[in-house]
Formats: structure tokens, sequence, C-alpha cells
């Protein structure tokens, strides 16, 4: 286990409160400077067909009403984008907390357009929920509504659910905070807080921030316990627990997906465990061994806390294993779920069956222990060109993007990028008939610090997007799908307020996307 950035942080809150720099722009003002495009890989196939993303009918119907959009947690629009990024608008965020909000909200999600055709951003920073408004040009911030929350607290699960009303955690008081316009329907209605449920600390365990919905709008949560619990959010009762195997290196970093069958997918450092919720009830399907830390790392203590865990992220360690929120592919039974690893010196993609293997595979071998072979469940292991933890490079946070086959992933930079921050970003796609994963372009020129999004509209090839430091300058950048060749960017400016520190960067209705800042909201179109 290695550290080699210089930063010691005490906690990730504290890190993320520092912001500095200048060159903030205009409140609100449409900037753009698309800059020359670096020279793309070589040009390849579209995205291979796949099953879409199942939409859980309980979620509010827009196009990203959960943490990377869907309960797939693919971080896609499939239909609707702002094709080649070409301006920006940016404005203040909104917090309770003096001289600003310690740290952003990674997620930021849409709820319902309004009947005027406008449509209401929500994000939940470490002091409450803050929504805002997007209208044509017009982005503005309407209201904020403080909750009793610890500043050190990572409180950012978030989502929207169908009629207007949200979920987000409370993790002081270990509650869940079903929130809404205190006027229904109205776009200019402040937000009021609609019931708390409150979660037995004793007997289930702290609440985390990671919170999904189950096909059947049953809340899944997970508890410092390494326990899942599900909630009925009309009654506030809590239904049933889980407890995760015991031998699984419980350290998690990251949320899970949920498919329509009610399956959800949890990655440990030393298991991946999917656990089925159907008919009331919770029942392992099935775990599977894999070593998500890597070779060398057999000091990293089995029982090591989440806040030293945090501490060795943000500090740049190897040795931190996944940090990925899993990514689902194709159909519940032939399907897959993808994650990355936090192997040196690059870390690896690595999916596993969903269903059951196919009859005749076979294990695959063990790439970092030769005559050995891994768990008949791990699909592939693929180790990414540009995903490193080594030198200057970071352990991945930025979860992987799909649509279809076609799987994005990025170098991520850290909380802090440097000027010369690694770059790379890449396509992989899984073939299913091959039964492998395909290298299909790789852009070293570009750094996307954020959980890349991919969009595609009626007139533009598909896009994958993302925002990062390129010197004492931030810009945000539209890749082809197709084939890594830069399409657009939009220059950003020097101040580190526009910084996304790892966030997830949403599409709206109106093909726009908008993402969380250290200080600043910033709407791409």
């Amino acid at each position: 286990m290695r550290a080699r950035h210089a930063a010691t942080v005490i906690v990730v809150a504290a890190l993320l409160s520092s912001c500095g720099g200048d060159g903030a722009e205009p409140e609100g003002a449409l900037i753009g400077a698309p800059s020359p495009a670096p020279n793309p890989s070589v040009p390849s196939p579209p995205p291979t067909s796949s099953p879409l993303a199942f939409l859980n009918p309980f979620l509010a119907a827009s196009t990203w009403p959960i943490y990377h959009a869907n309960t797939y947690a693919t971080a896609t629009a499939a239909t609707v984008g702002p094709g080649v990024a070409d301006r920006s608008q940016s404005i203040a965020s909104q917090t309770a907390s003096p001289g600003g909000s310690p740290y952003v909200s990674p997620w930021t999600v849409f709820g319902e357009v309004y009947a005027d055709g406008s449509q209401p951003v929500l994000t939940t920073p470490n002091d409450g929920v803050a929504k805002y408004l997007i209208r044509d040009d017009t982005f503005e911030a309407i209201s904020f509504l403080p909750l009793d929350r610890n500043v050190a607290d990572t409180d950012w699960g978030i989502l929207m659910l169908r009629g207007g009303t949200g979920v987000v955690a409370e993790r002081r008081t270990n509650r869940f905070i079903v929130f809404g316009d205190a006027v229904a329907g109205d776009p200019r209605s402040r937000l009021e807080i609609k019931r708390r449920i409150d979660v037995n600390r004793t007997v289930y365990g702290s609440l985390l921030s990671h919170f999904s919905l189950a096909p059947d709008g049953v809340l899944i949560a997970l508890t410092d316990a390494d326990r899942l619990i599900a909630v009925n959010l009309q009654t506030g009762t809590v239904l049933a627990s889980f407890d995760l195997p015991t031998d699984s290196g419980a350290s998690f970093q990251n949320s899970f997906p949920i498919d329509e069958t009610g399956r959800l997918f949890v990655a440990a450092q030393n298991k991946t465990v999917a656990v089925d919720w159907r008919n009331g009830r919770f029942s392992l399907a099935w775990s599977a061994t894999y070593d998500m830390r890597g070779p060398g790392c057999e000091d990293v203590p089995l029982d090591r806390s989440r806040l030293e865990e945090i501490r060795a992220v943000t500090n740049g360690e190897t040795c931190t294993g996944t940090g990925t929120t899993p990514t689902l592919l194709g159909d519940p039974v032939s399907g897959i779920m993808v994650i990355v690893d936090g192997h040196s010196p690059r870390n690896n993609l690595v999916a596993f069956w969903r269903g059951e293997p196919p009859a005749d595979w076979r294990p695959l071998p063990d790439p970092n222990r030769p005559g050995r072979f891994l768990d008949r469940r791990v699909a592939g292991v693929f180790a990414l060109p540009y995903s490193t933890p080594d030198g200057l490079g970071f352990t991945a946070q930025n979860s992987p993007a799909a649509l279809g086959n076609a799987i994005v992933v990025a170098q991520w930079a850290g909380f802090n990028p440097r000027a010369d921050a690694l770059k790379g970003v890449q396509r992989v796609d899984w073939r299913p008939e091959q039964r492998r994963f395909e290298l299909v372009w790789a852009n070293p020129s570009i750094l996307f610090n954020g959980v890349p999004t991919i969009a595609c509209e009626l007139t533009t090839p598909c896009q994958t997007y993302g925002m990062g430091r390129y010197g004492d300058r931030y810009a945000y950048t539209s890749l082809d799908l197709a084939t890594g060749a830069e399409t657009g960017r939009v220059a950003l400016g020097a101040s580190d307020a526009v910084l996304d520190q790892g966030n997830n960067h949403s599409v709206a209705a109106d093909g726009s996307i908008v993402y969380s800042g250290r200080t600043r909201m910033i709407r791409v179109r």
C-alpha cells in the first residue's frame, strides 16, 4: 500500500470545503469557447445492440430521477442530449452553511417537468436539499430546505419519486426525509418536509448515503452494519433486513443497482454479492469471490474503517479497492454487471454474470496468480489503458457509463486534480457472442473527472461528456461515442468552483446537462 500524494486529509468534508482560484463566470452567463480536438483513435462501429435499462415506474417520470440515471446505473439518456457541447451557464450553489457548502452534492437529479415546461433540478449538499429551475435560457435557484445534518457526513443520496416528492437521508438523526413542493405543481414553490422516517440505529445500524428503489417501490438501503434494509416509504416501516456475508471485506464506497426482478448487486472488497428482494423478503442469490484491492495489498486490515478508507481514497493511495457503482448491461438472465477494481498498475473492468453462467462457461485464468482460476461467475477482466492508481493517478471512483454493450470508463484525478493530472477516456464493448471485452477506442488527451455521461439526440451521433482540468483552466468536453474524437469543448474558467470532483452529470428533458461543482451549479447545452 503506497501513498503518493502529498496532502493528508482528516475527513473528506474538510478537503472539499477548500475552494480557491479566480475567474468565476458571471451569474447565469452563457459561455463557450471550443478548442482544437486532440487526435482521435481509429474510428470504430457504434454501440452494439442490447436491451436498454429498466425504468422503475415508481421513480419520477424524468430523464434522471436517481443517481446514474436509472436503477441499472448506466448514466445514459438514450433519446435526448445536448449534442456537441458548445456553451454553458453557471450559478451559485445553494447552502445554509456560512461561507459556502463544505462539500458538493455528487448526485444531481431531475423531477418531472412542470405544466409550464420548466423542470426542477434537485441536489443535496451536506446541510439540506436545494431546488433549481431550468427553462429555455433560464437557470435559477428556487428554494433551499435545511436539514439536521453533520457537516462531516456524506448525506448525498437522493432520488425523485413519481408524483413530485423525493427522498434523502439525514444521517445524524438516522432518518429518511421525504420532501416536496409546499404547493404541488408550482415551479416556484418552496420545498418542505412531507414526512420523516426513523430507522432504529440499535437494531439496523447507521444509515449510509447508499439507497435505491426496488421495482415494487420499496426503498432499499445499506447501513454501516453491512446490512440491507427495506423501507415502506408510505408507512415508514422497516419491512425486512439482510446481513451481507461477513467475509465480503465490506468497505462500501459507492451505491448499488437494482434490476426489474428485484435483484440488487453490492460490490465489496473481497466479494461481489447479489441479493434478491421479492415478495417482501430478502434472499442471497449468489456471491462471487474477487479481490478488488489487488496483489500487494495483503497488509490492508479486513476491518479497515470507512473513515480510514476515505482517507486512503482522498490521498490517492493504492489498495483502496473498488470505488465505482456497479453498472448493469443486458437482461437479467444473460446480462452482466460491470465494475472497476482497484488493481495496480492498471485498474480492471470486471464483469460478473447476473444470472447463472452459461452451462459451458469455464472459469477464467487468474491474471495475478498463474495456474489458478477466478470464480466461475466472473465473466471478464480487462486491464484499462487509462485508469491507474500509480504515479499521479487515482483508483477509479467515477463509475462507468453504458449504452447497450458500450461501456465508457475514465481516469480519475482525485478530488483536487493537478494542473498536470493524468488523462484518458476509453470505450470498451462487451461482445456477448464471444463472451469477452474488446477495446473500441482510447483517447489519452481528455480528462473526465466525474462519472461519464452518455446521451443521444436525433440530429447528432451519440456523445459522451465530462469535465476536467487542463493546466490552470477547466473545460467541458464532448466526444463522439463511436470514435472517441473530440467534438466540442466549453471553457469553464480558472476557478475550481466548477470542479466536479467525481460527480454525476445529469441530462434534463430539454437535453442540457447539469452537474454540481464545488460551489457552483453548471449547465451545459
